[in-house]
């Protein structure tokens, strides 16, 4: 079916000549071409003296065969057969006339010949024609040489394609299909070859392809538009979420091979499923091969839903409906929305072929293959991975192995391991028993289905992995095999290794521990400090030496926490760094016997079961296998650097000895000495011992933040994260709202219940100390981050012109709305980021609300009937939290900052931003738009932007001029982080700031020509917005309607100067429903109705914190306070 179709649409796009005749297919006169003949474009040939004649004729077609999987083949009665002869030149080949010229021109077309052939090897086809600007050129001279650009195997019909194309003022008279551009000396004898069905049209794709699962192009092929993406799927059953990822945006392949992975769910488990794409006006499509036969059967129903036993699970769009039948009409048709769909009652236990497929209208499971919606010029994908189809229980038994015999298999309560059942998708325990002088060494495992047949896939899907686990795996002779081999049957098989001559000293030195650095005056090394990063921790684990004349550095008292699987990053600040002819290596004892071992494979890297994990030079290698110079002088830059290295995947939890050695090029972990020159003593070198302790989560703490007139961040201007790692340093900055608000110390509560009493029942909570401020910026140590950790700083005002103005810091009781002074929802319209606002106030309550000091706005699968679009009633497919501070918090000027963080996500799209409160200039944007924040996708980059008139392109209703001055900027920021975001906006200025470095500007024009063309609407009253939204396949991606979209907001504050320059300011906060009253050694809170009052002292010490309703007396000692924001004096 697919190749008539094919065929059909490519007689309409693109007829051979300019006749009727479309495809010379030899069947009849009229379409056997002009005429046929072999040709030989050498002129000595005995082809083109006429001392041979050649054999080509049209006869009986020999090869009426068709594939098995893919109905691919040829069925014609009639084809070409000519004889490749021993004697012609490696240009000798079938020439066929066409009956009326070909005209070529620049743009590119595909010549398609259908060819079998005994040898596969270099096929051609040369265009043999004539310029039309020279009259007495022959016919036969060679315009176009083209190579063959798919697939050709050898005894198969196949098509092979061929790209020609020419400067106008060609005319080409006939092909000559060579089949074997190779020299004709080593051949010994001729052979036949066969020729049907050729044509031309625009698509490159063969009409012919073999093997399981075929796709519509070579699986080698590239998308077209970089910046359009599949970056993975999301998948949803009675398993939990799942999902996959591509490297599409940086590979660049259509097809995307995720057979290595699989997704898991039941028979008749109901699937939901999304796909990640960044792009637009595109859709999803999802196949199961559900009978295994190595294709996807995609027959519809004449409702155009999918028909009882295809294989087609589901798609967003084809033909105007979707999967479900619901009509697609105009833009609803730009949807990667895909219909939840179940799986077959009746699928068995296994793995079955799963294909994802982002395309334009195309329900082929191979891609689509139409003119100007190629799949690979639409930048779609198909991804094929595997489902795993499971019960409640698979089965575990014991396999049989020549070093096996020495010990036993037991069950976790010491019975024989017998073939038995266990739980799906669980870890399971199984238990050793070596034999007398024997340990257990390396487990073989096989896992999946069909464990008994020697070849584990069908058609191409693998059913079952065979792993092998290192001995450190097994734990006082136990062995927890993890979840992810237990998807489906496992068979176990262990064997048994002699200890005879195993080493008794456990963790050697080849010196005394009292060893000292011996370096001659003005020639000191030290170690400065040791670190590591991980791939699943954002923050690096630092040792710091405390005593640097010791070689040896004992730090067994302190682990740095790692994860299976993680990619380990070492840091070595070691004096000097440069010329240092030194060399650094990493091992870990993972099987806890006490010993370094030190194997390695032939080509440098660590031996299956080496513990020498990562070093610089070893054997003129490094640990990565990578050529490390001749001599270990050549490696001496490699002091401070050494290459990264992965802790095991499958190492059970727990501690594990760890040891650096910075020696001088020798692998002993007990370090060089008394071996003849270089002791590491005299040449600076250290061994420092510690623990790698691997953890399923890493040990966190909670941070937080509270200032008063600046902010707390990472240090270099960097955000701060929600948790941090239990006993690591916190290295931190701080900085005022603005000038002359100076702070010269954080103070630091640390511990548990940090918002109650320091000492409960005689026991400690917490501690509370101060860390200076050095220029802004200190380290928290990490004996202080033992707990929960509070960073307060209150930054005293030195006469600075901006005073805070308004400020909100969400601090109201849990799960309450914001304060309606300040706030407003945003109302439902077209735009983007307002088409799925909540409106109702169930909806509302499920997007937006405050908790633990925070303004949480979320961005959701939308559930309720009544929250619908305010165009046509039709019910959201999300809703959002979105609230803006229109007509009750307006200013002209001021110092903007929030503090917020959001989550990475495909479709990602929040803003802290500025609207006109009125649109004294128009419509937008001719009144102007600030972006104080955006964020879009998985993006580590923030945005910041204005929008007007002047600077906005035609299709927004502008000018054009976004580049005079440029009109929006970007940083570099982590998002899962806390960030402050800044705008300083004065009469003829807008700066933007993030974690308080300036990062962007846009500046008024001078001229007033520019300004009566409104490039500064940006001189009356803007209000605030606050929202999460998502994209819509344009700037984002389109959502993953099965994501919760978050943004916390921490604080919102306006500051504006105190001479009253042009502030329009509403002041909510005079207005609202708390106010105090101070006296000796009290005040009086006053509150109308519930509202969070919060009092610190100026050390950042919360002193009080409760929400009250009517007035409540707090007894405070005499000093100065901050009483929800406003400083007080108590007297």
């Amino acid at each position: 079916m697919k190749l008539k179709q094919y065929i059909a649409f490519a007689a309409l796009t693109m007829p051979l000549a300019a006749s009727a005749q479309s495809v010379i297919d030899f069947e009849t006169d009229a379409t056997k071409g002009a005429s046929v003949s072999v040709f030989d474009t050498w002129e000595n040939s005995p082809f083109r003296t006429n001392k041979l004649n050649g054999n080509i004729k049209v006869i009986d077609n020999p090869f009426k065969v068709v594939d098995e999987i893919t109905g691919n083949g040829n069925k014609s009665d009639k084809v070409l057969a000519f004889q490749r002869s021993r004697f012609g030149s490696s240009t000798f080949g079938a020439r066929v006339e066409l009956s009326d010229p070909l005209a070529l021109t620049q743009k590119t077309k595909y010549v398609h010949v259908k060819i079998y052939t005994p040898k596969a090897d270099k096929i051609m086809l040369f265009a043999l024609g004539k310029r039309t600007d020279r009259a007495d050129q022959s016919k036969d001279v060679v315009q176009v040489e083209a190579n063959c650009i798919s697939s050709v195997k050898a005894n198969k019909w196949c098509d092979a394609v061929f790209a020609i194309s020419s400067a106008p003022g060609v005319n080409i008279h006939s092909f000559l299909i060579i089949p074997d551009l190779q020299s004709t000396h080593d051949l010994d004898q001729d052979f036949a070859v066969y020729v049907d069905d050729i044509e031309v049209n625009n698509t490159s794709m063969p009409s012919i392809q073999y093997g399981v699962y075929p796709t519509s192009y070579d699986k080698t092929a590239t998308k077209e538009n970089n910046g359009r993406y599949t970056s993975g799927v999301n998948f949803k059953s009675s398993d939990g979420q799942q999902s996959l990822s591509t490297n599409q945006q940086s590979n660049k392949l259509v097809f995307q091979d995720l057979l290595a992975s699989s997704l898991k769910a039941k028979a008749g488990d109901e699937i939901t499923t999304s796909v990640n794409y960044q792009g637009g006006w595109m859709n999803a499509y999802v196949y199961l091969d559900r009978d295994n036969n190595g294709k996807f059967d995609y027959t519809l129903n004449e409702q155009g839903t999918p028909a009882e036993k295809s294989d087609v699970m589901s798609f967003s769009n084809y033909n105007n409906k979707n999967s479900k039948g619901e009509a697609k009409i105009g833009n609803d048709r730009n949807t990667t929305s895909l219909p939840n769909f179940t799986i077959p009652s009746d699928l068995k236990p296994g793995f079955y072929r799963l294909r994802y497929k982002v395309d334009w209208d195309c329900i082929d499971p191979a891609g689509n293959t139409s003119d100007g919606n190629t799949i690979t010029h639409n930048s779609g994908a198909i991804i094929d991975t595997r489902l795993n189809v499971h019960g409640e229980k698979v089965n575990i038994w014991r396999g049989e192995h020549t070093e096996g015999t020495n010990g036993e298999m037991l069950t976790t309560d010491g019975k024989n391991f017998e073939k038995h059942e266990i739980a799906f998708g669980k870890d399971y325990t199984v238990k050793f028993k070596p034999g007398d002088g024997f340990k257990v060494g390396k487990i073989f495992l096989r896992h999946g289905y069909n464990l008994e047949k020697e070849d584990s896939l069908v058609n191409e899907t693998p059913q079952y992995t065979d792993v092998i686990l290192p001995a450190y795996m097994v734990k006082d002779n136990t062995l927890t095999i993890p979840a992810e081999y237990i998807d489906g049957d496992v068979r176990i098989t262990p064997t048994f290794v002699s200890i005879k001559g195993e080493s008794t000293e456990k963790y050697a030195l080849n010196f005394d521990k009292s060893l000292l650095i011996d370096r001659e005056p003005g020639k000191e090394r030290s170690l400065n400090s040791l670190s590591f990063n991980t791939t699943t921790h954002p923050n690096a684990q630092k040792i710091l030496p405390t005593n640097k004349k010791l070689v040896y550095q004992d730090f067994t008292n302190r682990s740095i926490y790692v994860k299976r699987g993680d990619v380990i990053t070492t840091n070595i600040d070691y004096t000097p760094n440069k010329n240092a002819y030194m060399h650094p290596y990493l091992y870990v004892d993972l099987d806890g016997d006490g010993v370094f071992n030190t194997a390695v494979n032939a080509n440098g890297t660590p031996a299956f079961d080496g513990e020498m994990l990562s070093y610089a030079f070893y054997n003129n290698k490094n640990s990565n296998g990578a050529a490390a110079g001749e001599n270990p002088s050549s490696c001496f830059d490699k002091t401070n650097s050494m290459p990264q290295f992965k802790i095991p995947a499958g190492l059970p939890t727990g501690k594990y000895r760890a040891r650096f050695k910075l020696d001088w090029s020798d692998p002993d972990p007990a370090g060089r000495y008394n071996k003849g020159g270089n002791d590491i003593h005299k040449n600076g070198g250290y061994v420092v011992d510690f623990n790698f302790n691997v953890v399923d989560e890493y040990p966190t703490v909670k941070l937080d933040v509270q200032t008063t007139n600046g902010s707390i961040v990472g240090a270099d201007n960097t955000g701060m994260p929600e948790t941090h790692l239990l006993g690591s340093p916190i290295s931190v900055m701080a900085f005022g709202a603005a000038d002359n608000y100076n702070a010269t110390e954080i103070v630091v509560r640390h511990g548990k219940n940090l918002d109650g009493e320091a000492v409960v029942d005689g026991k400690t909570q917490w501690k509370e100390e101060s860390v200076e401020l050095i220029n802004g910026a200190c380290t928290i140590p990490a004996e202080m981050v033992d707990g929960d950790v509070r960073l307060s700083a209150t930054f005293e005002d030195a006469g600075a012109e901006y005073k805070l103005a308004f400020g909100d810091e969400f601090n109201t009781a849990n799960f309450t709305q914001p304060n309606e002074t300040h706030w407003s929802r945003s109302g439902w319209a077209h735009p983007t980021w307002k088409r799925f606002t909540a409106q109702t106030k169930a909806g509302q309550e499920k997007t937006g609300w405050i908790e633990d000091g925070k303004l949480v706005l979320r961005c959701v699968k939308n559930e309720f009937a009544d929250e619908k679009r305010g165009d046509n009633g039709n019910k959201l497919e999300m809703i959002s939290g979105a609230i803006e501070s229109a007509n009750k918090v307006t200013f002209t000027y001021g110092k903007v900052e929030g503090r917020l963080k959001t989550t990475a996500h495909s479709g990602n799209f929040p803003a802290f931003w500025m609207m006109p409160n009125e649109s004294t200039y128009g419509g937008w944007p001719s009144s102007g738009e600030i972006d104080i924040f955006e964020q879009i996708n998985n993006e580590n980059t923030s945005y910041h932007t204005i929008h007007s008139h002047w600077a906005n392109g035609a299709a927004d209703g502008g000018l054009g001029n976004s580049g005079k001055p440029q009109k929006s900027g970007t940083s570099a920021t982590t998002t899962g982080e806390y960030h402050v975001y800044g705008l300083e906006w004065t009469e003829d200025i807008l700066k933007w700031f993030v974690d308080g470095k300036q990062v962007f500007s846009y500046a008024k024009s001078t001229t007033q020509d520019d300004l009566d063309k409104l490039q500064w609407p940006f001189d009356k009253p803007f209000y605030l917005i606050l929202n999460q939204s998502v994209g819509n396949g344009g700037w984002a991606s389109n959502p993953d309607l099965n994501f919760t979209y978050e943004t916390k907001f921490d604080w919102v504050r306006v500051y504006q100067k105190a001479n009253g320059d042009l502030t329009g300011i509403n002041n909510a906060s005079a207005t609202s429903s708390f106010d105090f009253y101070v006296s000796a050694g009290k005040v009086r809170l006053v509150a109308a109705k519930q509202t969070l009052a919060t009092i610190y002292d100026l050390s950042g010490r919360k002193v009080f914190s409760q929400t009250i309703q009517g007035n409540v007396d707090v007894r405070l000692p005499q000093g100065i306070y901050v009483i929800n924001g406003k400083k007080v004096v108590i007297p």
